[in-house]
């Protein structure tokens, strides 16, 4: 049985952060909890980041616990993330990984990924190092 896709994205973040320790967490106690607690080891810090695959169109789908979830910790200013796979209708152009911050999830579920990313790369060209800078708190390199 293939794997879903969320699994594969969750698979490429974890073989392209290698200095990080990523946990997977699958909860049905707390809802809303993201799919991901990453701590980087050089910077002795933990992120969340919840995991999106948008298989066609641009509607990022996600529940109100979510949402209130990024939301609180942002007004807290704890850093939370969506890592957004978005594969395009081939016509529409190349699949893209994009990265938003959590503060931004009402945004995301009403425009989607029309919502402006603190990233955004083909995702056949992943630069994963940025990637690992943002999620860090430095600043989007233009």
């Amino acid at each position: 049985m293939p794997a879903n896709p969320e699994t594969l994205l969750y698979k490429r973040l974890k073989d392209n952060l290698p200095d990080c320790l990523i946990t997977r967490i699958e909860s049905r106690v707390n809802l809303g909890i993201p799919d991901c607690l990453i701590a980087f080891r050089k910077d002795r810090m933990f992120v969340m980041v919840e995991l999106k695959v948008v298989k066609s169109g641009k509607k990022i789908r996600m529940s109100p616990h979510q949402i209130a979830f990024h939301l609180k910790h942002a007004e807290l200013g704890c850093p939370t993330y969506f890592l957004v796979e978005h594969n395009k209708h081939i016509s529409k152009g190349p699949s893209e990984i994009l990265l938003y911050e959590g503060w931004q999830a009402e945004d995301l579920m009403m425009l989607g990924t029309d919502t402006p990313p603190l990233g955004r790369w083909l995702k056949k060209g992943v630069q994963w190092h940025i990637v690992r800078h943002l999620l860090t708190g430095g600043e989007p390199v233009e």
